[in-house]
């Protein structure tokens, strides 16, 4: 589920379509194209703490970390396959996507609750920041120094390459704060928080549990009106995001595809690959 897979469909040895969902991927681009076009943002990219640490553990440091970012620093250089999210887990091209709800920058509120937390500094020293190295500059580093002026807490940095990342199965058992990301496989907000946040889920690889937010879960899962269970949705997105603080929303992301000028018929949601199916090339345009 971490968004920097590559993807390519070939014929005659050329490649035809790449999609690429890393947070640099606009930067490999000089130029937007006349005729590029920006996808939804589909995907979020997110702080996964691992719950089950003695720190992590404690909502009173998860809750002092969240307002400590200040998202209008992230949005300075975040390039154009992202956006800042104020919202919830569930990205805005999902319906279900819960706007305006995550922590707002807040230093004196982050300092508060730091204090609540009753830990000392010599407790907080265990803390480490991990995630693949292609959000290092942009988001790990300044993530980090946030928490140091704000906390001053030091939150050392660790990067992955891809292969490490993807040799990974719970990115949350190499540090207790990652950054990573999911991909809906449908879209529906059930993808995101059930899987990522039910106590029972496989994919809860963070081990985020709560009796009151599985309750609500399953009761949008039974709803049989598609009113009330969004608004359901939008009250676990809530609970998950600006009450419990199971995890920080950093990002949403688009995914970016290069396709082929003789290349007709490409279409993408999410990490659908079902779009390869419909790919059509015109053999008068195929490059000698």
């Amino acid at each position: 589920e971490v968004p920097d897979a590559i993807t390519a469909y070939s014929r005659n040895e050329l490649d035809a379509v790449t999609v690429r969902y890393t947070p640099k991927t606009a930067d490999l681009v000089p130029g937007l194209a006349e005729d590029a076009h920006l996808g939804p943002a589909s995907w979020s990219g997110f702080l996964a703490f691992r719950h089950a640490d003695p720190v992590m553990s404690n909502i009173e440091v998860r809750r002092a970390l969240a307002y400590a970012i200040d998202r209008e620093t992230l949005a300075r250089d975040v390039p154009a396959n992202l956006v800042v999210a104020n919202g919830g887990i569930v990205p805005p091209a999902l319906q279900g996507h819960t706007p305006d709800i995550v922590p707002r920058f807040d230093p004196d509120a982050a300092r508060e609750h730091l204090r609540r937390s009753g830990l000392s500094s010599e407790q907080l020293q265990g803390l480490e920041l991990a995630g693949i190295e292609t959000w290092l500059d942009d988001f790990l580093l300044v993530v980090s120094s946030m928490w140091k002026e704000v906390l001053g807490i030091d939150v050392p940095v660790r990067p992955w390459t891809l292969e490490q990342a993807l040799s990974i199965g719970d990115p949350t058992e190499m540090a207790p704060i990652v950054i990573t990301g999911w991909l809906p496989g449908y879209a529906d907000p059930e993808y995101f928080l059930r899987l990522l946040f039910q106590t029972d889920s496989k994919t809860n690889y963070g081990g985020f549990s709560d009796p009151e937010f599985d309750r609500l879960i399953e009761r949008a899962r039974q709803e049989r009106s598609d009113r009330s269970r969004l608004e359901l949705f939008h009250e676990a997105d809530r609970m998950a995001v600006a009450d419990r603080i199971a995890c920080i929303p950093l990002v949403y992301g688009r995914s970016m595809a290069f396709v082929k000028p003789w290349v007709k018929g490409w279409w993408e949601f999410g990490k659908s690959s079902s779009s390869f199916a419909d790919l059509v090339t015109d053999s008068g345009s195929l490059p000698a």
